[in-house]
């Protein structure tokens, strides 16, 4: 589906003549917040007065006119006579109270039915283009059809950083409209899922576990990272980026950065695979009985505190088991303490230590 051209068509109401609309909105009651047809009285240095039927008055300031800052800008695009369709704001006490006067706006006319296409658009999930003005804690703001939308950052798929993304235009579909409320949530993410869905379909047919193929860092979170694997978001786990132990994978890696991964599973029902980082180098548990003996003294860095003892990193990938003893000695993490190998059982990957002091 292409992307769609955000023009704001013309109601069929619109294509009748403006005096036919202009007696229409005689028998129409007025109220803020409605569309009414005026016709121009006077154009003034501050605006224009407009007749809205009904006996009624109404002052359309400088402000709220497209493109005029002052009377010849006014009389360069408006004359007496002619009908517009006008916004109401709000109503004001006048000198003649026989006859109400109102307070409208030409600009907000295009706006408030934009509203209504934001919400046929929504409703056809349309994919619209937006143009990121700013960022939030939580997303970025993006412009469309005049309006500010929220784009939240679990609805993204880029691989930039939020601030990265100012002045870039992003493709995305509508979830949530109320112009009552001024709010309008979009979504990039699902426009991009649509827009790859042959590329994707593509890959998921030719992949295989134990495949290696290249991809780009789209999305870190907590767990892991997703990496774009020709149209398809694969699940790099926080335990398959190294052998060593990591809190976070911002330790090692940096969004929009290209990956060697090698495919895990793959789910053809659900187009999605899992994959690999660290199985492309060698498992260091599998040499450990050529780098480490039994009575061997060396210092090792505490990675983890337990209940029971604490683990020590004697080389990257390998962690070996302290107890703690009756001496109520403390260990801090990322400290390196001196210990001796008490025992190796290199298949169940378990090694055992004694403190023996201050490293070395």
């Amino acid at each position: 589906m292409g992307m769609t051209t955000l023009l704001v068509e013309t109601s069929e109401e619109m294509r009748q003549s403006f005096a036919d609309l202009l007696e229409k909105s005689f028998e129409t009651t007025l109220k803020p917040g409605t569309i009414v047809v005026g016709e121009v009285l006077k154009l003034e240095k501050d605006g224009m007065s407009v007749d809205i039927g009904g006996k009624s008055e109404g002052a359309v300031p400088m402000k709220e006119i497209p493109g005029c800052y002052g009377l010849d800008d006014l009389r360069a695009q408006y004359k007496p006579g002619q009908v517009l369709e006008l916004f109401l704001l709000n109503q004001h006490d006048g000198v003649d109270e026989t006859r109400p006067h109102y307070t409208l706006s030409v600009r907000r006319v295009a706006m408030w039915k934009n509203w209504d296409r934001l919400m046929e658009l929504r409703d056809s999930r349309e994919i619209v283009e937006t143009t990121v003005s700013g960022t939030t804690k939580g997303g970025v703001i993006v412009n469309i059809l005049g309006f500010k939308g929220f784009i939240p950052a679990s609805q993204l798929r880029v691989a930039k950083t939020l601030h990265d993304l100012v002045g870039d235009v992003l493709p995305a579909k509508i979830l949530e409209v109320d112009k009552h409320k001024n709010k309008l949530i979009l979504s990039h993410r699902e426009a991009v899922f649509e827009q790859k869905a042959k590329m994707r379909a593509e890959t998921i047919g030719k992949l295989n576990e134990a495949d290696i193929v290249e991809g780009e860092i789209v999305k870190i979170t907590d767990f892991g990272v997703f990496v774009d694997i020709n149209g398809i978001d694969g699940l790099l786990p926080l335990s398959e980026i190294t052998w060593r132990r990591i809190q976070h994978p911002s330790e090692v890696l940096t969004l929009g950065e290209r990956l060697t991964v090698r495919v895990l599973t793959v789910d053809r029902d659900l187009q999605r695979i899992s994959l690999s980082l660290k199985r492309l180098q060698p498992d260091p548990w599998m040499t450990v009985n050529d780098h480490f003996k039994v009575g061997e003294v060396l210092n090792g860095r505490i990675s983890k505190l337990l209940n029971s003892g604490v683990l020590a990193e004697l080389a990257p990938g390998i962690e070996a088991y302290c107890a703690y003893d009756n001496s109520g000695r403390q260990y801090y993490l990322t400290e390196t303490y001196c210990f001796r190998i008490v025992s190796i059982f290199a298949g169940e990957r378990k090694i055992t230590l004694e403190y023996q002091g201050a490293a070395q």
